[in-house]
């Protein structure tokens, strides 16, 4: 299991070196960011979490980069997008239409379309479900504005 995670962070960070020329992928993003994105009606991938080196976000990164798009990654923890909350807490102000943490949301339009819960799958099934989730979204409302 050690080995697969190994391999798999190896394959992400060389993904994530290649993909840098695009700029695809997860960018760290601030309550402020998320909040644009939702005032602006844009349409993109917005991920939830309150973990900072866990194993689905190099998935996560994977099938971003793969599939060549973008998404905002906001920390409950890191408001800003950089530095821990001074209080150590965490907080999410997006709770009330994004409550899940440790989850990918599809926003279309400035509104939630739909969300994937990064903790049920792992390993290659959560690939192939993520792949699916992506494609799903990116089908049924055109193309990602990312």
């Amino acid at each position: 299991m050690k080995l697969i995670k190994w391999a798999l962070l190896a394959f992400s960070i060389a993904l994530f070196t290649t993909g840098c020329n695009h700029n695809y992928g997860a960018k760290n993003a601030s309550t402020d960011n998320v909040q644009q994105l939702i005032d602006d009606q844009q349409t993109g991938f917005v991920i939830i979490t309150n973990e900072t080196d866990a194993t689905f976000l190099d998935v996560v990164q994977k099938a971003l980069l793969e599939k060549k798009e973008n998404a905002l990654l906001f920390n409950v923890y890191r408001n800003d997008g950089e530095n821990e909350n001074t209080d150590g807490l965490s907080k999410n102000p997006f709770r009330t239409e994004m409550p899940r943490v440790n989850a990918i949301y599809y926003i279309k339009d400035g509104t939630v379309y739909d969300e994937f819960n990064l903790e049920v799958y792992e390993g290659i099934r959560q690939q192939e479900e993520l792949d699916y989730f992506m494609k799903k979204v990116s089908n049924s409302t055109g193309d990602s504005n990312e």
